[in-house]
Order: structure tokens, then sequence, then C-alpha cells
């Protein structure tokens, strides 16, 4: 994966554009606030960057390292999640107490009587892609006079153009994208189940965006069944075969149209829970490497270390949880996308039949716009084939990486370990 350099300020402040606060990526910082916003607690990574003292930030709104370069569409759409109890990552540029910038990507969720926030240093390619978002949102909130709500549904109107099916996606992706680039920069060995669970994202796109070609071609044949049903009854009596053929294919095209409708809803599941998943266990993986970090840093009179090591460690043990369970979903989720796959080929199977008996049967009527109309169908048969024949083998992919990941995950759990990413690294098993 390539990598960028960290982009520069976005409203143009050029003397700040080479004046960032440093930190290393290997560093993690978290800060915990209460249900208004307060901040109650934090590691010394974030006391350091952010250069206030802990009498500064401790019962400060967590807006103190507020950037005037973040849109306010972005908090928006952050709030409305976390407030809704959803787990949220995001990219935030703050401030220090200096006036130089920090740009970090955040995992924010809800935790007992507030927030949780954990932050990782970004260096991905998403990383550059998301500034210059920010940066056009910016600058339209600016000349629009947009609303906090109206910005940020511009930014999820800019993410489906973007290809990403809605914000979801878009953090799952930017995380595992994170992860990597943060991995390759402290030179760590690959996360396997990170790299699988990545590869099931670009496949569940492939097949989200298979289905839609495949429904696409249905609807541009549709009406050829009727056509050469119109084409038999003018024929008349020497026509009904040609008539009983189309019925019959029209109905088989019938079921065929209705099991894509449940064909598209199966796939746009199997997206979601594959990125709620992705999104899970990368957050999982940082929470335990925060754990770890804040385990060995000297107490802080100001901050309760247990106090914070147990919101930490509970935190931690929910995402675990919940990545088991949204994994053992998707096995199941992908099964049945499996077996709905071989339902829809024997059903084209069955269109193929009917098919060549109508070839026949034009063949022997010897007339022309049949015979145009038998090839429009063999078209539409072609297209169905090839659509599920293209999905079948993304979906075989996506089993043989959702197989892995149970095996890798019940391994872990097995041996009760809780651990950093790199003891799960490339050559050889999960579990060795």
């Amino acid at each position: 994966m390539s990598m960028i350099v960290e982009p520069g300020l976005l409203s143009g402040h050029a003397a700040q554009a080479v004046s960032a606060v440093p930190f290393h990526p290997s560093e993690i910082f978290f800060s915990r606030t209460d249900a208004r916003g307060k901040i109650v607690a934090g590691n010394s990574v974030f006391q350091r960057i952010s250069q206030y003292e802990w009498d500064e930030l401790l019962g400060q709104p967590h807006n103190v390292i507020r950037h005037a370069d973040m849109p306010r569409g972005i908090f928006w759409l952050l709030w409305d999640r976390i407030r809704r109890g959803l787990l949220t990552g995001a990219y935030v540029k703050n401030r220090a107490r200096d006036g130089r910038h920090y740009w970090v990507f955040a995992i924010v969720a809800p935790a007992e009587n507030g927030y949780l926030s954990v932050r990782i240093k970004p260096g991905s390619e998403t990383f550059g892609l998301a500034a210059r978002e920010y940066a056009r949102l910016l600058a339209l909130e600016a000349k629009r006079a947009l609303s906090p709500a109206e910005s940020g549904a511009l930014m999820t109107e800019r993410l489906a153009e973007l290809g990403f099916t809605d914000y979801d996606a878009f953090m799952a992706h930017a995380l595992t994208e994170e992860m990597a680039a943060r991995n390759a920069q402290i030179e760590r060995g690959e996360d396997r189940m990170m790299t699988h669970f990545r590869t099931l994202m670009a496949g569940a796109q492939s097949i989200i965006s298979k289905t839609a070609q495949l429904s696409s071609g249905y609807a541009d044949h549709q009406f050829v069944p009727l056509n050469l049903l119109v084409q038999a009854g003018r024929l008349g009596q020497a026509g009904s075969a040609i008539g009983t053929i189309s019925g019959n294919y029209s109905l088989l095209s019938a079921e065929i149209r209705a099991g894509l409708a449940s064909f598209s809803a199966s796939a746009a599941r199997v997206a979601a829970n594959i990125c709620r998943g992705a999104f899970m266990l990368g957050t999982a993986r940082i929470q335990q490497e925060t754990i770890s970090l804040f385990s060995s840093e000297p107490p802080q009179a100001e901050v309760d270390h247990a106090r914070e090591m147990s919101h930490l460690t509970a935190q931690e043990q929910s995402y675990r949880r919940h990545t088991r369970a949204t994994l053992y979903g998707i096995r199941d989720d992908v099964e049945q996308f499996h077996r709905q796959t071989l339902d829809l080929k024997r059903l084209a199977s069955g269109l193929s039949v009917i098919r060549v008996m109508g070839k026949v049967e034009s063949g022997r009527l010897a007339v022309a716009v049949l015979a145009d109309l038998i090839a429009d169908l063999e078209a539409f048969q072609a297209v169905i084939a090839e659509g599920l024949a293209e999905i079948a083998l993304v979906n075989q992919d996506l089993r043989h990486n959702v197989a892995a990941l149970v095996e890798a995950q019940d391994c872990l759990s097995a041996f009760g370990i809780r651990v950093p990413p790199p003891l799960v690294a490339s050559g050889g098993p999960a579990c060795g």
C-alpha cells in the first residue's frame, strides 16, 4: 500500500501547514467524557499532544481541542450516531494549545455515563481522500451558510458518489486501511484477521455491483416474453406452441425477478454485516493495544488509573463479544446467500431449457420477428447465467475467508488470547 504524507491545513493558513504536533504512529491516546461531553479522564499521550495541563482539560468540553478547519457537518454526523448508541469512527483534525494541529482517526463509543474516544494517527490514502472532502465541505458550509445537519447530509451524499453505500461502509473501509497503513509504518506483521475482513469487504462490494448489473440486465429484457406472446397470438393456431413456451418463460422469469429482489436484499445485508464486523474487530484490536499501552504508563495523580483500566477493559470485552456474534452472523448470511445463488442458477437452467424449445419452434415456423425475439431471450438468459457465475465465484471466496475468520476467532477464544495484532501475524496459522 502506498503511503501519503499528512495533508496541510484545509482553510489556507499556510503558516501552519508544516506545523503539526508530532507524535509517532505507534502511539494511541484516549479520553473519556461525561454525558455532556466534558472531559473526565485520558492518558498521558492525550495530555501531551493537546499540550494542555490536566487542570486545563478535566471538566472542560471536549471541543476545547476542536480545530476551525473541521466541517461542522462531520461533528453533526458523529454526535448523531453516538447519541443513538452507535460505535462511530471519523477523521478529526484537532488543535493543540499552541495553535498547531494534529490529525487522528477517532473511534467514539458510548461508555458508562458518557463516551470513550480512542485515537490513532492516520496515514492511509483514505486519509488523503477524507482531508480533500473535508476541505470541499468546509467551503460549501461557508458559501451556502449550511446548518450542521445540512452539511452532514451533503457528506453522506458525497460518500455515496464515491462508492460507499453508507457511512458505516466508509468508516469500516477507513479503519481497515488505517490499521494496515499503521502496521506498515511501525513495521508490524500483517494482521491476518483484518486482512480477511478487507478481502471480505472488497468481495461484498463486488457482489453488490454484480447484483445491480444482474437486476439491470433483467430490466432490459423483462418485456421480451410478453412481446413473444403477442407475436404468437398474431400467428393464430400456428403460434400456439410459441404462446405456451412464452407463457412458461414469463412465469419462470417472474420467479427470477422475485428471486433477484430477495437476492439484492441479501447482498446488501451481507455487505453491511461485513462492514460492521470489520469495524468492530478493528476497534477491539485498537482497544487491546490501548489497554496494553496504558497499563505501562506511570500513574498520574489527576487520573484514576485503576478506574480507567476498568473502563477500557469493559469496553474491550464488549467489542470482542460483539465481534464474535457479528462474525457468526456473517457466516450464516454468507451461507444463505450461497443457497440463494444456487436457487437462482436452477431457475436460470430452466430458462435455458425453455429457450431451446422456443428456438426449435421458431425455426420450424420460420418467422423473422420470432427469431429476433428468441435471440433476445438468448441474450437475457446469457446475462443471467454469466452474472450468476461471476457472483458464485466471488461468493465462494467470501465463504473461504469467513471460514478462516471463524477458525481464527474460535482458536483465539479457546486459548483466551486478548493481545494486540502482532501475535496474529503472517506466516503460519492464526493459532500458531
